[in-house]
This record gives C-alpha cells, sequence and structure tokens, in this order.
C-alpha cells in the first residue's frame, strides 16, 4: 500500500512540529505541502532526513512554496507539469515516486483583485490542459490546495457562499470540467454525498461550528482511481494547538506489485 497526504500547513517552520506529529501518528508515505513560505535554503530538510525521509522543495520568501517530503526516493524532480506548465510563482513541484507522478500544486486564491482572480482562471484553465494531456493508462496524481470548494457539499452555506472566491461558478466550472473530462475526485469517490469541508476559517469560531469549505483535493487520473483504497479528511490535525487553517487529506493506493498480483489471479 502507498498512501499519500496533502496539507496547506501555512507555514512549515511555524508548523514543524505539526508535520512530524502527522508523519508519524498516520504515517504517509509521500506527504505534499503547500503554502511553505519559506526560502530554499531555510527549508527544515534535516529535521526530515533525521527521520528518514526524503525532501524535495520549491519556496519563496513569506508567501506560496511547495513542498513533498517522501519516504520513497523522489525521480524526476521538476517545477513543471506534464504538458510544460510552469508559473512564476512558487506554486507547482511535481515528482515520481513508487511509479507514479504526482503533481503537488497551490492554486492562487484569487480574491484580491480582478487581476488576481483572473490569474487564478488561468491556473486552473492550465490545470485542465495537465489532466487532458495525461494519457488515461498513466498513474498521476494532482493534489494540494486548489482553493476551490467543487460543490455544494463543499461548503457550509452554499447559497451565501455562491459567486465569492472559492465557490465562484467560473472556479467550480474549471474543476467540473476536469472531472468531466476523466479525473477522478478521490474524496468524492468514497464519500460521495455529505457535508465535509478541509478549511476552516480562523475567524468567528469556525471550526467548532463546522462552517468550513473543501479546497483540499486529489484528482487521480483513471488508472490510479482504480488503485485507491481510501481517502480521508484528518480533522482531527485541525484541533491541535496553533494549527494550519487546513486539514491534511490522506488517501492510500495499492502498489504496483499488489495491482500485478490482482491482475495475476484476475487472469488465471
Amino acid at each position: 500500500m502507498i498512501r499519500v497526504a496533502t496539507w496547506n500547513v501555512n507555514s512549515i517552520r511555524q508548523r514543524l512540529d505539526h508535520v512530524l506529529r502527522f508523519l508519524g501518528e498516520w504515517g504517509p508515505d509521500i506527504l505534499l505541502l503547500q503554502e511553505t513560505k519559506v526560502e530554499d535554503g531555510l527549508f527544515p530538510g534535516a529535521a526530515f532526513a533525521e527521520n528518514g525521509y526524503t525532501t524535495a522543495f520549491s519556496g519563496q520568501k513569506t508567501w506560496n512554496g511547495v513542498a513533498m517530503i517522501s519516504k520513497l526516493p523522489l525521480e524526476e524532480i521538476s517545477e513543471e507539469l506534464p504538458g510544460g506548465m510552469r508559473w512564476p510563482e512558487k506554486r507547482i513541484l511535481c515528482a515520481t515516486a513508487a511509479g507514479i507522478r504526482i503533481g503537488n500544486v497551490y492554486v492562487p486564491n484569487g480574491g484580491s483583485s480582478g487581476d488576481s482572480f483572473a490569474s487564478k482562471l488561468a491556473f486552473l484553465d492550465s490545470l485542465d490542459r495537465v489532466l487532458a494531456s495525461v494519457p488515461a493508462d498513466m498513474p498521476f496524481l494532482l493534489a494540494g490546495d486548489f482553493n476551490v470548494a467543487p460543490a455544494e457539499d463543499d461548503v457550509h452555506d452554499p447559497e451565501a457562499l455562491d459567486g465569492s472566491v472559492c465557490f465562484h461558478p467560473e472556479e467550480r466550472l474549471r474543476v467540473g470540467r476536469m472531472l468531466s473530462a476523466g479525473a477522478v475526485d478521490l474524496f468524492r469517490r468514497f464519500h460521495p454525498s455529505g457535508k465535509a469541508y478541509s478549511w476552516w476559517d480562523y475567524r468567528e469560531l469556525s471550526f467548532q461550528r463546522n462552517r468550513g469549505m473543501r479546497l483540499d483535493l486529489m484528482l487521480a487520473s483513471p488508472a490510479l482511481a482504480a488503485r485507491a483504497e481510501s481517502c480521508e479528511i484528518v480533522r482531527e490535525a485541525r484541533k491541535w494547538q496553533k494549527p494550519s487553517d487546513h486539514a491534511p487529506v490522506l488517501a492510500a493506493f495499492e502498489s504496483v506489485e499488489q495491482s500485478a498480483v490482482l491482475v495475476l489471479e484476475q487472469t488465471r
């Protein structure tokens, strides 16, 4: 089994203990981080190396930043997604592990201005093209903080939030296109209905009142989705002292070896 998690940690240096705790308690083989908020020279890679993890990261001062923490070798590390997608800010990191090509993304929030929202839509359009370029038989995972809640069950009050940033029709349209083209929303594969959130505002007791949004997504190619065994939001991490405003999302997949055995058994 291969376990992959994604988490907008909202500053790796402020929440290093949280990340190490999550690795120890939940044991993902690969952890994708967003909003690390640190330049590469200051990334705390030694703390992970001491615990047997390899790291890859792409960061910048104060804002943005993505990283991968892995028990498994990371190969073909790139700041470019399939199809050649790059971005001027540090929002993309791609690598291969255990035969899975993994894209770690931090989509712009889009809320500060009209130009910012247009940039967010352009980013989502590019992700749509990335997924369209991936062969259906390629094990590919695109995961991270999408800053988009795809459907009404992914927000606490869809009527009040309709048209707002992260639940705007233009944003949902673009994620919907990704799903219509064959990408599989792993969380909704295992939980097709019911309210579920991965982000809660720090203000107004939003977590305590469970007024959130599901912004952290794991989109899998059909080939990888066929190997998925589970996908859960780890709400427990949002209860920790001085937490990120996001909770991790954790998915489990059959390993390539498990898949090969299953195919062999089916053909006997």
